[in-house]
């Protein structure tokens, strides 16, 4: 018992150095992080340093929007693999910046959101390949009429440098929750 209480105060006196000495010598480098300054040795000059804007990935924002719009969509997954993207799907991703493709798991149901990050000159690209691919959909994809439904009721758009398409029966919750989390950001 005593070896407990001794293994114990030594324990918890070796934290509270480490604590000790830790807050004492951050401070400044808290103090310069706060002050968006680098340290250096080489320059006197007092500038912040330039902060560089946050660019949300594709898979961030899917997420979000499926995670945010609760059940009202069916399972999904999403796709990485390149071959399925491009063989299956017909896309081209060589053209994104970045990209999110999420599909149905049961192939009785029509369901995808497709997030596309691009940058001006693939913009026009971009938007081609998602109408041909919401032609598929509704052309080659839907059987039964709930997947007619949803392939008809496909959204494509854009927000910023975001492009994204929305298979869904009810598109408009997660073409909401897709434009606050984009807008936001």
């Amino acid at each position: 018992m005593k070896i407990k209480k001794a293994a114990f105060t030594a324990v918890s006196l070796a934290i509270s150095l480490c604590v000790a000495g830790c807050s004492s010598s951050g401070s400044s480098v808290q103090t310069e992080i706060a002050d968006n300054t680098l340290p250096s040795a080489a320059s006197e000059t007092t500038e912040p340093a330039p902060l560089e804007k946050y660019v949300m990935n594709c898979r961030e924002i899917t997420h979000y929007v499926l995670d945010e719009s609760g059940a009202g969509h069916p399972a999904y997954m999403e796709v990485t693999d390149e071959t399925y993207i491009s063989d299956i799907l017909g896309y081209d991703m060589s053209i994104a910046e970045d990209s999110s493709v999420n599909v149905q798991l049961i192939s009785a149901n029509l369901f995808e959101l497709t997030v596309i990050r691009a940058g001006e000159e693939n913009a026009d690209a971009v938007e081609k390949m998602l109408e041909e691919h919401k032609d598929y959909l509704i052309n080659q994809a839907a059987y039964y009429p709930s997947q007619v439904k949803a392939a008809e009721a496909t959204r494509i758009a854009h927000v910023n440098s975001y492009y994204y398409l929305i298979c869904s029966e009810e598109p408009a919750e997660l073409e909401k929750q897709l434009l606050g989390y984009v807008l936001r950001g």
